[in-house]
């Protein structure tokens, strides 16, 4: 099998990783190539040793692609895959994380498991955003897509239609629409639902609505939805994956979709949704 690597090596513990990776899989006969973009700031003699790929030549000739780091590391891994199919396994460093299927207790055990075929895929949803100015720009989100009043107090007044249908106007913070994997980031604290990441639906959170009737609600994914704007406020900013801002202004028209692709990420014997969820959420099943 042919690997590919990348990750936030920002962090040290990505050296020691990638190391033991490196070898595990090479004691094996398997090739492995580093992402050329990602920058080795240590001078270990044995760095020299692995062969580096660009992540495009990696997207078209490896069988899967190794991403070490938090949920955000694998957040803008999968954006620059864009729309190549190349399945991802997260190898989490750090606190709080829903996409990795292993730590740095457990990453060997599961890339034999991965070596031996006991793996399957889970296909994601991503989200489409069109912003309508002097020409279409469009940008991916695997988990969300916010709309806020960027760096002013004022209330943003949006105007959310469905697939040429009216749903509301809210007057609020912001908007937050999401996927089902990114039903336990922003949305989540902004009061929406947790949804199974298998679901074919998107899910629109207002920001702390002026009206407390403004609630979240869950659409098809199926559906296109517009935002469109009545004031004339210059702040205005539109977010993907809490990592990309993208200044709009009041006569800006977004538009949010499912994308045409979806992202791949590994999924490993013994993964269970519901378990993930009760251990980051710290539920602990006690009635009180």
């Amino acid at each position: 099998m042919k690997f590919g690597c990348t990750g936030n090596f920002e962090k040290p513990e990505f050296y020691d990783i990638l190391g033991k990776i490196y070898l595990f899989l090479k004691d094996f006969g398997h090739e492995f190539y580093l992402d050329s973009q990602v920058i080795l700031i240590h001078s270990e003699p044995w760095l020299k040793d692995i062969p580096t790929m660009h992540l495009e030549e990696i997207a078209e000739s490896c069988d899967i692609l190794f991403s070490i780091g938090g949920d955000g590391t694998i957040l803008s891994t999968i954006r620059r895959l864009g729309s190549k199919s190349l399945p991802v396994m997260g190898i989490h460093i750090g606190g709080l994380g829903f996409l990795s299927e292993c730590t740095q207790k457990d990453y060997l055990t599961g890339i034999d498991q991965l070596l031996n075929g006991k793996y399957e895929i889970s296909d994601r949803m991503i989200l489409e955003v069109s912003i309508q100015r002097s020409k279409v720009e469009k940008y991916y989100g695997l988990n969300d897509i916010v709309i806020d009043h960027g760096n002013t107090s004022r209330l943003l007044k949006t105007q959310i239609d469905v697939s040429g249908e009216y749903l509301n106007t809210y007057e609020s913070d912001g908007i937050i629409l999401t996927t089902p994997t990114g039903s336990t980031a922003y949305s989540l604290s902004a009061g929406g639902p947790i949804v199974m990441p298998g679901l074919n639906v998107i899910t629109v959170t207002p920001i702390c609505p002026h009206s407390l009737s403004a609630r979240p609600i869950t659409i098809s994914g199926e559906e296109e939805i517009v935002a469109r704007f009545f004031e004339d406020q210059s702040s205005i900013t539109i977010t993907v994956d809490g990592q990309i801002s993208i200044p709009v202004d009041y006569a800006t028209r977004i538009t949010i979709r499912k994308a045409e692709y979806s992202a791949r990420l590994i999924r490993l014997p013994g993964s269970s949704y519901f378990q993930t969820l009760r251990k980051k959420m710290g539920w602990q099943g006690k009635v009180r």
